[in-house]
Parts: structure tokens; C-alpha cells; sequence
């Protein structure tokens, strides 16, 4: 379960949020299962934070740093997450669908079971991401300029031509 102090926190916002990171670097945020749908948290700062489970339906996250954050299962449906970091984190089974995901960086990240149905992966980078299969990407609403694994992108190619069109 989240930490009570550390939702509240949160919810004064990003501006708020990133400073107390900065003057409690040693605190790991704990926001598992938290249920923050709809805030706007633009720019906040969650490296190596625990999202697990978190509820963040509809949140503005317009480059958020998410880096080695564990966020297994956490839903994203319909955030705005352009240009968001997701290097190294854990995304195991996260639920980011009619998320904008526009210059997101997925470098090093585990995408296992990671559901992207009707997301925009416009500009965004998944090389070297991690347990990514091409099926995770048939169902997505734009990909141009995605940089993914020729293996990959030849195989979505293949089954949802119309992303190409």
C-alpha cells in the first residue's frame, strides 16, 4: 500500500513534489496501489520510485521521470506521458492504453505484458527494451518514427499494415 505521506505530497504537485525529492533524497516514494487519476504532474520526478499497481487514469505526466521506477501493473490509461523517461523501470503488465506517449524513452525497460492498444508511441524509443514482443504493438494508434527492433517492426508491419499507411 502507498504510503499515505507521499500521496499527499504528490498531490501538492509537481513543482512540490520534485523539492521534497531533492531535500529527501534518501526516501524511496512509495505510491503502490495510490489512486492519484487525473493530476497533473507535469515534470515530477518518480526515479526509483514504487508505482506497483498505481492509478494514474488520466494524469498529465509531460516529461516525467519515471527511471528505474517499479510500476508493475500501474495504469496509465489515457495519460498524457510525451515525453516521459522509462529507463530501466519495471512496467511488467502496465496498462497504458490511449496513452500519448510521444518522445517517451523505454531504453532498458522491462515491457513484459506491457498493454499499448490505441497508445501513440509517435517518435518514442524502445530499443533495448526489455521482454517487448510485437504483438504488444498490432492494436496502437501511431507509430511513425517508433524506434523499435527491425524484427519487431517487420512483424507489426506484417499484421497491422494500416499503422503504415
Amino acid at each position: 500500500m502507498a504510503d499515505p505521506d507521499h500521496v499527499s505530497k504528490l498531490k501538492d504537485g509537481a513543482a512540490a513534489w520534485n523539492r521534497w525529492r531533492e531535500e529527501e533524497p534518501d526516501v524511496l516514494p512509495d505510491l503502490g496501489w495510490a489512486n492519484i487519476n487525473g493530476l497533473d504532474l507535469d515534470g515530477a520526478v518518480f526515479a526509483g520510485a514504487v508505482l506497483k499497481l498505481a492509478f494514474c487514469k488520466g494524469c498529465s505526466l509531460v516529461g516525467a521521470d519515471f527511471s528505474g521506477a517499479s510500476m508493475r501493473g500501474v495504469n496509465f490509461e489515457g495519460c498524457d506521458l510525451r515525453g516521459a523517461v522509462f529507463r530501466g523501470a519495471n512496467l511488467e503488465g502496465a496498462h497504458m492504453l490511449g496513452a500519448d506517449l510521444t518522445g517517451a524513452d523505454f531504453a532498458g525497460a522491462n515491457l513484459k505484458l506491457a498493454n499499448f492498444d490505441g497508445a501513440i508511441l509517435r517518435d518514442a524509443d524502445l530499443t533495448g527494451a526489455k521482454k517487448l514482443r510485437a504483438p504488444q504493438l498490432f492494436a496502437l494508434k501511431d507509430l511513425q518514427n517508433l524506434k523499435v527492433s527491425d524484427a519487431i517492426l517487420e512483424k507489426v508491419k506484417d499484421k497491422s499494415p494500416h499503422l503504415f499507411e
